[in-house]
């Protein structure tokens, strides 16, 4: 598992797609990892990073969903999907800072 990754989680009875925000370096020391939840619900605002869904990996039109961060242990990371590029990962960090008025 390395930063930026696309990975489905359990979350209940329910398996949502989310990516992996934590320093690679960090993940073989830590049970628990933060992620940002990946969604179709577009709502077209500045905490939400479009991704190109087939180049990812998913089926459907998604945005990476910076107002939803979770932290979830790295068991509940089910399977990998794929990964975004250092550009997206850098748009996820200003929509980011945006979200949490830093």
């Amino acid at each position: 598992m390395t930063r930026g990754e696309l990975w489905l989680a359990e979350a209940g009875r329910k398996r949502r797609p989310v990516l992996v925000l934590t320093r690679t370096e960090v993940l073989d020391v830590r049970a628990l990892v933060t992620v940002a939840e990946v969604t179709t619900s577009i709502r077209g605002i500045a905490a939400e990073v479009e991704i190109d869904h087939a180049q990812v990996g998913l089926d459907r039109s998604s945005v990476i969903n910076c107002d939803g961060l979770h932290t979830v242990t790295q068991a509940s990371l089910t399977s990998r999907i794929g990964a975004v590029g250092d550009d997206v990962m850098n748009r996820v960090c200003s929509a980011i800072l945006y979200a949490h008025g830093c």
